[in-house]
């Protein structure tokens, strides 16, 4: 998902940007409005992975933006790449949970999916939490290590976190749909750690030799 965070060159928008948390803002927001319009007319078996969908883009789209910097800049482009890929997201999701015909009771794996969403949230939110907080104490250009929580054991604890998230969601929401998106999000936030973890060990002195890339003692 976070594919929209590279620069994007070409085309009409070439060079054109805009404020970031205005941006953002743009871009998240219809995972979190286009389920919102449906809500009246899913099944009561789908209403908790649908809450659950529309919590994580909620914090993306009205907190996560204003712990950004106000002066941060980003491509119009990228915003509206992200706005189309997060309104057919948010489509695809409540698309498939209005065919859901789970029993009404709730089971031990939906549980769990629950429980491994929320972890995986809290994993998330914390390492962005970390890593600005590194970003205040950075002096010039040079990236500083990550020392906090999962941090220690991956260099994109952040991505790690989202991964853990949607395999948290695909248990409770059971559908083709939360199927492609997990490993939408396992294949290319993984990638995209892949290339971080490259860079950190290339361009910071000590860093950790023995931390993975994204998934604890795996990747």
């Amino acid at each position: 998902k976070q594919w929209y965070q590279r620069r994007v060159r070409g085309g009409v928008f070439c060079g054109a940007k805009m404020n970031a948390r205005l941006g953002w803002m743009i871009q998240e927001c219809p995972a979190f409005f286009v389920p919102l319009l449906y809500a009246n007319l899913l099944p009561s078996t789908s209403l908790i992975p649908m809450a659950m969908f529309m919590v994580h883009y909620f914090n993306r789209s009205f907190i996560f933006p204003f712990l950004m910097k106000h002066d941060l800049q980003t491509p119009v482009e990228t915003v509206i790449s992200a706005f189309i890929f997060c309104s057919f997201n948010g489509w695809l999701q409540v698309t498939f949970l209005l065919q859901n015909v789970h029993n009404a009771s709730f089971s031990l794996v939906q549980i769990a999916g629950l429980l491994i969403f929320v972890c995986g949230m809290t994993i998330n939110i914390s390492a962005d939490s970390h890593l600005r907080e590194l970003a205040v104490q950075r002096v010039g250009k040079q990236y500083l290590t990550p020392t906090k929580g999962f941090f220690r054991l991956v260099s994109a604890a952040n991505y790690f976190g989202e991964i853990v998230e949607w395999f948290g969601f695909l248990l409770v929401a059971q559908t083709k749909a939360a199927l492609w998106f997990a490993f939408f999000t396992l294949l290319f936030l993984g990638q995209r750690g892949c290339q971080a973890h490259k860079y950190y060990l290339s361009k910071i002195d000590g860093y950790p030799r023995n931390r993975r890339a994204v998934i604890p003692f795996l990747i």
